[in-house]
Formats: C-alpha cells, sequence, structure tokens
C-alpha cells in the first residue's frame, strides 16, 4: 500500500492538470450555499500532543475542511476581518469561498458556517473560462467610503484584476471585473506557473502607507531571489525577497506595525512538503533591496499541514495577533483543506 505521504510527494511533484478534479463540469455562475464539514485539529505536531508553542506563534487550533461541492478546495489566498470570524478566499480555479468562522473566546476555530461559494466573472458578468485565465493566486482588500475593492493576481496570464462591491466582502461574489491599468510591466517575465503569488496593502500609518507590494512565487530566469515591486505610496519601485532554503512565496500579509509577513512552501521528494512564515522588517523594505527577516515558525511533515498557501492576520478581543492559513488541496482526494489559527506571541 502507498502510504500518505508518499502519495502526497508523488501528487506534488506531478503537473498540476493530473491533480484537479474535473472542475470544468461544475456548475457555473450562480452563488450558491454550501455544506462544510469540519474535523478540528487539536495538535500541530500530533508526536507532542499538548504542545503550544511552535517558533514565535502560539498554536489555536485549526480544521480539516471537507465539502461535496465540486467548486470547493483549491485554496489559494485568504483574507480575514471582525476579528477572524469573516474569510474570503479565492481558488486556483477560478472561485470565490465566502464564509463565517465560528470561534470561541480564544480564538480557537469550531467549525463553518453560511458558506457561499461563487465563480470569479468578468467585465461582462460571465464566469471566467479556462485554465489560463482563471488560475487567481493572491488576493488583497481594501474598504473605503463604504465600498469594498478586491485585488485578485493570476498567473499563466500574468495580470491583476479588480472587484468593488457596496454589500459587503459577500458581495464580491456577485460583482463584474474591472481591469487594472499602471502595474509593472515586467510582471509578464515571471514564469508560466510562477506568478503574482502575494498582494498586501500597507497599513494606514505605516512607513509604506499607500503602497501595493506584489511578490512572484519563484526567481525569475537568471535571478537568484524573488522579484517584487512596490506600487503607489512614497517609493514605489522593485525590489526582492531573499530567497532561503529553496521555498516559494505562496501569500504575504502586513502586521499592524507595518512588517510584512511571508508564507512560504517547499517540496521535496525524500522529505515531503514543508511551510514556513518569514517577518520581513518595515524599515528594510525599498526600492533595490533585497530584504530578509527572521523566521517566526516551520514546519514540515511531522506537523499537521498540507499545501499551505494562503495568510490572513487579524486582531483577537484582547488585542493580540491572529494568523490563519488555509491550504491547497489541488483538487485531489490525497491532499486536504487545512484552516490553521495561530497567535502571534509579544515576547518574540
Amino acid at each position: 500500500m502507498i502510504s500518505r505521504r508518499a502519495a502526497l510527494c508523488g501528487l506534488l511533484a506531478a503537473p498540476l492538470g493530473l491533480a484537479r478534479r474535473a472542475a470544468a463540469a461544475s456548475p457555473r455562475g450562480d452563488v450558491r450555499a454550501v455544506t462544510v464539514r469540519s474535523r478540528p485539529i487539536v495538535d500541530f505536531a500530533p508526536r507532542e500532543p499538548g504542545r503550544i508553542r511552535f517558533g514565535a506563534l502560539d498554536f489555536l487550533g485549526g480544521l480539516e475542511m471537507s465539502s461535496d461541492d465540486p467548486l470547493f478546495g483549491s485554496f489559494s489566498a485568504l483574507r480575514s476581518r471582525d476579528r477572524g470570524r469573516e474569510l474570503l478566499s479565492v481558488g486556483d480555479e477560478g472561485t470565490w469561498f465566502w464564509a463565517r468562522l465560528d470561534t470561541d473566546e480564544t480564538g480557537r476555530a469550531n467549525g463553518i458556517a453560511e458558506a457561499r461559494l461563487a465563480r470569479l466573472c468578468d467585465g461582462h458578468g460571465r464566469p471566467l473560462r479556462g485554465k489560463g485565465d482563471t488560475d487567481a493566486e493572491s488576493l488583497e482588500l481594501q474598504e473605503e467610503d463604504g465600498a469594498v475593492t478586491a485585488l485578485v493576481g493570476f498567473e499563466r496570464h500574468h495580470r491583476l484584476l479588480r472587484w468593488r462591491s457596496t454589500d459587503g466582502w459577500r458581495g464580491l461574489l456577485t460583482a463584474a471585473a474591472q481591469p487594472i491599468g499602471d502595474m509593472p510591466k515586467d510582471i509578464s517575465t515571471l514564469g508560466r506557473n510562477q506568478g503574482l503569488e502575494a498582494i498586501a496593502r500597507a497599513p494606514h500609518g505605516s512607513r509604506l502607507a499607500g503602497t501595493l507590494v506584489l511578490l512572484g512565487e519563484e526567481p525569475r530566469s537568471g535571478e537568484r531571489d524573488h522579484p517584487g515591486w512596490l506600487v503607489g505610496g512614497p517609493t514605489p519601485g522593485a525590489f526582492h525577497v531573499a530567497q532561503r532554503d529553496d521555498f516559494a512565496i505562496t501569500d504575504a500579509c502586513f502586521l499592524p506595525d507595518g512588517d510584512l509577513l511571508i508564507l512560504e512552501r517547499r517540496f521535496r521528494w525524500i522529505r515531503g512538503i514543508a511551510m514556513r512564515i518569514r517577518r520581513l522588517p518595515a524599515t528594510a523594505i525599498a526600492p533595490g533591496r533585497t530584504v530578509d527577516g527572521p523566521v517566526l515558525l516551520e514546519a514540515d511533515g511531522t506537523h499537521d499541514i498540507d499545501n499551505m498557501e494562503g495568510l490572513a492576520v487579524d486582531r483577537a478581543p484582547d488585542g493580540s495577533t491572529i494568523l490563519t492559513l488555509i491550504s491547497d488541496d489541488n483538487g485531489s482526494w490525497l491532499q486536504r483543506s487545512l484552516l490553521l489559527r495561530f497567535r502571534l506571541r509579544d515576547d518574540v
């Protein structure tokens, strides 16, 4: 019998098209309610039951999520608000996922409620079609004057599109796409399957306030570090994030103080899947620089992880910072859709 890890390794190394469910045959267009089953994840390190602290983070528990809906899964990016109790994600099959997260007073996740799924729609309100146009990998939100704007980054056909709603986050599920101008033209030089994996907007009051940060998944041909762009704000221009230990960037999110967290993933045949979170100091992010920062968390197959691709930052009722991570199951029964919650420690 092939072990789960061996099967997972083979899956991650295979072309993505072989791992996907037949999403093209699933219903399109309308927003629909979906029932999400969830199994609690109590121990992040199953071999060390009861352990809470991992690097600079405390584990708050998580969920293994599943659904019978063919659009469910393949989550590539995540954002949260309302103390982490409202979630919005995009999937790399061209989908929206909106849900309420049921949490207790400590921030621990108990389950998913009121979940909704929909297709990302083009400027005419028609669902995006074809893998080249639906491969959504990154998400950022901005709320202003009673409206919310979502920016979504795509790979294969490298571009950013914008959706706008005056009916909250959930209203984005029925919005039509709008093109975005004045983006860096050299985004087109990213690898075909190594596009804009991270979009993050610097918070008000921070050194980079008004800046949109774009990050590529892997170094471009002939380069050693991840490409990045600062769009708008006080210091626009290109920069790099240092690549360390063959990890790829899968998402990014600013902390309230202006530092940037990046979520990373690595796959190796022998050692399997791994994930990492690094903290990039706001003072180091500037055009022309190569930025590095300390590792807050690193985990491998001895931990309860999968292909972690989405990262959200939110505030807990006590004012502490909560990190929520989501995984991309690649549309395969061999992988899982996980939601993991951590609290950033104040003493590190």
